[in-house]
């Protein structure tokens, strides 16, 4: 039985693709690149999990027991910090929670800006530019420029209609969940081609800004699609676009094959 205030079970169930999301964040995705061997992972493969049990079943059980003990109504982003303010009444404590909270802030945004940076200096100037177009220190110069004018229009746009921190966050997340099934297929599909990749990155782009908008940009904090979140409905929406696309355009050639699936000897 679907509890009072509380959301029905498939809603529930398609919050899990949204964690697929961390395969597919920039700055993750940058730092696993950067490893010589695969062996470098070995510890963090293990490790990683246990590290999230350890961070993340406490949060749980906190919004767990403010089931029980706060006021219904509450909005999800606001539930820990609610009970952080019942049990928290040492100023120390709360001064060094809060300094964990802005550090862990600070490292994610450090990363992102240095990933946003590289791949604009990386993927743009110099690849349409030339390589030796500009020195280190120009390119430098340019990605900090660049930078700066997108945390400048990310504060612009912060100044327009309020929405919900929590459900925007949602929906960024939905948008990097729906590319998922692409980067795993590039690593294990040996069918995919590159037209049936650029359908599943057109069919993950319009149909999240067709959902986005038809929630009102985020203003429907409860919008679904019959029932699911959008990311369910994105995922596979690129799926079907990437298989159908690959299956009907020639397959990619042996040197192509051999190169990012080299057969052991």
């Amino acid at each position: 039985k679907e509890r009072e205030l509380g959301i029905p079970p498939i809603t529930f169930l398609t919050y899990l693709f949204i964690p697929l999301s961390v395969g597919m964040f920039p700055h993750l995705f940058q730092h696993w690149l950067t490893a010589k061997s695969a062996k470098a992972f070995r510890l963090t493969v293990i490790a990683h999990p246990l590290c999230i049990l350890i961070v993340w079943v406490p949060c749980v059980l906190i919004g767990a027991w403010a089931s029980g003990i706060l006021p219904p109504g509450i909005p999800p982003p606001a539930v820990l910090s609610n009970m952080l303010a019942m049990l928290i009444n040492n100023q120390i404590l709360a001064g060094l929670l809060t300094a964990g909270v802005l550090a862990a802030i600070m490292s994610s945004l450090d990363s992102q800006f240095l990933c946003v940076g590289t791949m604009f200096t990386t993927d743009i100037v110099s690849h349409y530019a030339g390589k030796k177009r500009f020195t280190d220190k120009q390119l430098i110069t340019i990605a900090r420029v660049f930078i700066v004018l997108i945390v400048a229009l990310t504060y612009l746009f912060s100044l327009f209609e309020p929405r919900r921190v929590f459900t925007l966050g949602v929906w960024c997340f939905s948008g990097f969940s729906s590319l998922f099934p692409l980067i795993l297929a590039s690593l294990y599909w040996k069918r995919l081609t590159k037209l049936g990749a650029y359908a599943a990155i057109l069919a993950a782009a319009l149909s999240w800004i067709y959902m986005f908008a038809d929630a009102n940009y985020a203003a429907n904090a409860n919008y679904t699609v019959f029932g699911v979140m959008p990311v369910a409905t994105m995922i596979t929406l690129t799926t079907i676009a990437m298989i159908v696309v690959s299956l009907i355009t020639p397959p990619p050639s042996k040197e192509t094959l051999n190169k990012f699936f080299p057969t052991e000897e």
